[in-house]
């Protein structure tokens, strides 16, 4: 389940050559509801695998799934109620996301850095843009368990990611396209992201 507005990466790992991805986006209205409904549970702030899931809470996302890849087969407010019993469920195993009465600033962040990758950021240039202090920017992005390096190096890597993925472009042009000057130094922070040279995610895509 990905939270309304959240970028992630799918890392395409299959197990004896089988690979299935399904994804549940809620609808925010249900986020927010949840929200306010389970103040006390953490807000998830990264992906969080669930190793032990029990079968009420997987035929519960079954059931959402199905009802939001067919809308037109039920009341809207069905369709809502399925998606909240799954927040529910994850609510009672510790898991919230945010609703968007509270602000995420790393989020927001990192919206604003994808509008111009090319920029050499600076922590002063964010916090002015986002009306605050570069101390208050640090710390608030500290609760958050993120840096503003670590915040610019996510957002560069997982847009250099999806450029390999899914155009032509050379590697040093994608370099370039997310702030790195070096295709060295890019090929370098890049394998230390996904434990893969550029060149492997590009052979590797080639391949399918």
């Amino acid at each position: 389940m990905v939270p309304p507005g959240q970028a992630f990466d799918l890392v395409d790992t299959p197990i004896d050559g089988r690979f299935v991805a399904t994804m549940l986006v809620p609808s925010p209205r249900v986020v927010d509801e949840i929200a306010l409904e389970y103040p006390d549970v953490p807000i998830v702030r990264s992906a969080c695998p669930i190793r032990t899931i029990e079968p009420e809470v997987l035929a519960s996302f079954d059931r959402a799934f199905e009802a939001v890849i067919e809308p037109s087969q039920l009341p809207r407010k069905i369709v809502e109620n399925r998606e909240q019993e799954v927040l529910i469920w994850l609510a009672h195993k510790g898991f919230r996301f945010s609703g968007e009465g509270q602000v995420d600033l790393a989020q927001q962040l990192r919206r604003i850095v994808l509008q111009d990758l090319g920029r050499d950021w600076k922590a002063t240039e964010m916090a002015e843009i986002v009306a605050m202090s570069e101390a208050t920017l640090r710390r608030r992005l500290r609760e958050q368990g993120i840096s503003c390096q670590q915040l610019l190096i996510d957002v560069r890597m997982t847009r250099a990611l999806a450029l390999l993925q899914t155009t032509d472009l050379s590697i040093g042009l994608i370099a370039l396209d997310v702030g790195y000057d070096s295709a060295s130094r890019f090929t370098a922070r890049f394998k230390q992201r996904f434990a893969l040279a550029p060149s492997a995610v590009r052979a590797k895509n080639s391949d399918h």
